[in-house]
């Protein structure tokens, strides 16, 4: 008799592990969405106006390895392969503004001023890059080494240090000084050696939604407008789910794609855990949030399909990011934000807007509500702020604006039902390895498949990690 699994959240977690083990053959999955929007985080919606129909992404994305990476093998390992397709960051390649300057990079990386010597050993570490073993990561890991602390085994000029502490703040939304000098190499290796960063055709919703649609296609079903109320336990064993609306869905086993914290403080509650684990479980932090904005221009101004801007007025000398995110939290937002990543959506994916028009997505790292963003606050000046700063390289956004759409921390969380508005649990020096929180709850037959319980990767990509993991052991 087919085991039978519960699903609580459509998020790519929660998604890919339901789409694996339905198509496995010996589980029957029922997979419950708060939202009548498959993907969480990932969720991609329609906006229609008189212009036409746009398609607009929950989140601010660009996947790091697509097809090549854990998003791809899930689709592989269901033998849906084709049912995603990909449009690559090439042709133009990624377009880097430093401090006012256009530049190839990596290229072009003389422009940046840094001292040939200083560029022998940055070469020299992304050799060694490919060639850490995976005890050489461990050390890192036991030893809790920083990204900044690592790469100043090799530089220690203050533009190399702050351009490799922006793509951080990019990759994982935290400052390279709490970053995981492992995870961080890890996840260069993965690009480096994939060079398939890119875009999913029809928004970044295209993948769960592949995922979903593979587990009614087996057999299993897809519930949407069904928010969770609690997680059943009985003598310390996890028993089904009650929705919100009094409805119980028996299971043999629970997997909870609803975030670690929320699982276990709220779905199941501190009664059924020791307060040592508790204790713990609060004790996790979030990576940083960001504001996200949609952009619509009634014409094409640009051919790019990717830029990262980094303005003018930062000092790289004396550059502080952690006074930054200070800055940040006490509600003190710029004139115009000095970083700022934008990927030009429909250039890799003209489908995502009427003909002749051009959508644009641009994100800046913000704190979450819990760490001060004030949505009553701080939503206009923010959206304003990124704005003013992706105008500085594309200055015709202002001539052929149609209308703005934003997303601020505060309606990430709202929408997904959780906090940790990007990552989640931060990959910090002191919360990789085996100091992830574990995709098994001590509770049976309890499991958390998201983000939170991925070991490795960027982004969607960690929580893709957990569930082929979570899989492997479940089969």
């Amino acid at each position: 008799m087919k085991k039978k699994v519960v699903v609580i959240g459509s998020g790519l977690g929660g998604a890919a592990i339901g789409a694996l083990l339905q198509h496995q053959g010996r589980f029957d999955v029922t997979l419950l969405e708060k939202n009548n929007l498959i993907g969480g985080r990932y969720a991609t919606y329609e906006k229609k106006t008189d212009e036409g129909i746009f398609k607009l992404d929950v989140g601010c994305h660009l996947i790091a390895n697509c097809n090549n990476g854990t998003m791809g093998e899930v689709l592989k390992r269901i033998g849906k392969n084709d049912s995603v397709q990909w449009s690559y960051a090439r042709r133009p390649k990624p377009a880097f503004y430093f401090l006012g300057e256009r530049i190839d990079f990596p290229k072009e990386v003389n422009k940046l001023g840094i001292p040939n010597e200083d560029l022998f050993n940055l070469l020299n570490l992304m050799r060694d890059v490919t060639q850490f073993t995976e005890e050489d990561l461990k050390k890192l890991d036991d030893e809790q080494v920083d990204m900044r602390t690592f790469l100043k085994r090799y530089t220690s000029d203050p533009k190399a240090l702050s351009l490799f502490s922006f793509f951080a703040g990019m990759e994982f939304v935290i400052p390279d000084y709490l970053t995981a000098a492992s995870e961080w190499i890890v996840c260069q290796r993965q690009m480096s050696t994939n060079k398939s960063s890119g875009y999913p055709i029809g928004g970044c919703g295209s993948v769960p939604r592949a995922y979903c649609n593979n587990i009614e296609e087996n057999g299993g079903k897809l519930i949407l407008q069904a928010p969770v109320k609690e997680i059943l336990i009985e003598n310390n064993e996890a028993t089904g789910v009650k929705l919100e609306d009094g409805t119980v869905h028996p299971a043999d086993i629970v997997i909870s794609n609803a975030g670690f914290k929320h699982t276990v403080l709220d779905l199941v509650g501190k009664d059924h855990f020791s307060e040592e684990f508790t204790q713990k479980v609060e004790s996790y932090e979030y990576s940083l949030a960001t504001f996200q904005i949609k952009i619509a221009l009634d014409e094409k101004i640009t051919d790019e399909k990717m830029i990262m801007y980094i303005g003018e007025e930062i000092d790289v000398d004396s550059f502080d990011r952690q006074a930054i995110s200070e800055m940040l939290a006490r509600g003190e937002y710029p004139e115009e934000f000095p970083i700022v990543f934008a990927p030009i959506v429909s250039n890799m994916d003209p489908s995502l807007c009427p003909e002749g028009k051009q959508l644009i997505f641009a994100g800046a790292g913000c704190p979450t509500a819990a760490q001060g963003f004030d949505p009553k606050k701080h939503h206009e000046k923010v959206q304003n702020s990124i704005l003013n700063g992706i105008k500085n390289v594309l200055p015709k956004i202002e001539d052929h604006l149609l209308w703005i759409d934003s997303s601020s921390p505060h309606d990430i969380e709202k929408f997904a039902g959780e906090s940790g508005t990007v990552i989640g649990i931060a990959q910090t020096i002191n919360q990789v390895g085996k100091n992830r929180p574990k995709q098994e709850l001590p509770i049976k037959n309890l499991y958390c498949c998201c983000a939170d319980t991925g070991l490795h990767g960027i982004g969607g990509e960690l929580a893709v990690d957990s569930a082929l993991r979570l899989y492997n052991k479940l089969i």
